[in-house]
């Protein structure tokens, strides 16, 4: 199991929804060589509880609908103690809140998240969303380097 857990998610056939993909795509070939693993998901599951159980870093990266179309926002995420009863939906909180409650893990982790501007259907990026893309993917790229050298 990896030292550093990257997951991309959203749905890459509705536009800047896609956008946790692409960027984790990117990410995989940069990150060779460092212990990182990279996962891509349509949404978040308690499954993924077990992915980042081993995890002293885990890198949630998704689009949303927050800030106006391309801003960038970086968020630490703590363990939500309020576990859900249902599991449709969870949030980066929840994940790890269900790794901490089966496994007793406590990884530190981060949100990585660029405003989008269209989820309509499509694969293609909106322009605003694409010009964001490298910024997010070398502030990821940094943020595991940082932690395989020193730890965060």
């Amino acid at each position: 199991m990896a030292d550093v857990v990257i997951i991309g998610y959203g749905n890459p056939l509705r536009s800047d929804d896609g956008l946790g993909w692409r960027a984790a795509q990117q990410l995989a070939p940069m990150l060779q060589g460092l212990d990182a693993e990279v996962v891509t998901c349509h949404q978040l599951t308690p499954e993924l509880a077990e992915t980042i159980r081993r995890a002293s870093l885990v890198v949630f990266i998704d689009a949303d609908g927050d800030s106006p179309p391309g801003k960038l926002s970086v968020r630490q995420v703590l363990p939500d103690p309020r576990l859900p009863d249902f599991t449709h939906h969870l949030t980066p909180a929840t994940l790890l809140a269900y790794a901490e409650a089966m496994y007793g893990a406590r990884p530190k982790a981060f949100a990585f998240s660029v405003s989008a501007e269209s989820f309509a259907v499509g694969e293609e990026l909106s322009p605003s969303v694409a010009s964001a893309l490298p910024r997010l993917v070398a502030e990821v790229q940094a943020l595991v380097e940082e932690e395989a050298v020193h730890g965060v």
